[in-house]
């Protein structure tokens, strides 16, 4: 029998932005979806080269990618989406009003890849493509109205 792991600690994402990019990124993050920096902010030379924040329940890492990978597909990644050209991975985030969360995206930099709609579960749902080309699908639950 294969002995399974116990996760002893919290899951963080990555998410890598052309270098450059990071107080952009940590600002859009901040002003779309709440989110706050935790911990203290990662520095080379001065530089804001990475940070933390927290959304919700998760945590999110904000990376500068480094120009020589970006430019340099035979370096190995990981490399920023604009590198890449698209993104493989679709982010979930839950929101109070997706209506409102995605019409402030839009106003901040963002793009509509699919419109708000109403799921057949009664969830809305839609997805936006932040400015740095992360794939997010906003949702917001139905309320439950009381019997």
């Amino acid at each position: 029998m294969i002995a399974v792991p116990t996760l002893i600690g919290e899951v963080s994402i990555r998410l890598f932005v052309r270098h450059g990019d990071q107080q952009k990124a940590l600002d859009f993050y901040e002003n779309v979806f709440g989110a706050k920096v935790v911990g203290y902010p990662y520095l080379h030379n001065g530089e804001l080269i990475a940070a933390e924040l927290r959304m919700g329940a998760s945590v999110i890492m904000i990376v500068g990618a480094n120009p020589k990978r970006d430019a340099d597909a035979s370096l190995g990644g990981p490399r920023s989406v604009h590198a890449i050209g698209a993104t493989p991975v679709m982010l979930d985030i839950h929101v109070d009003d997706v209506d409102r969360v995605m019409h402030h995206a839009v106003a901040e930099g963002g793009s509509l890849r699919n419109e708000v709609e109403t799921l057949d579960s009664g969830d809305r749902a839609g997805v936006l493509t932040d400015p740095f080309g992360h794939l997010w699908v906003v949702k917001s639950q139905r309320k439950h109205l009381a019997a």
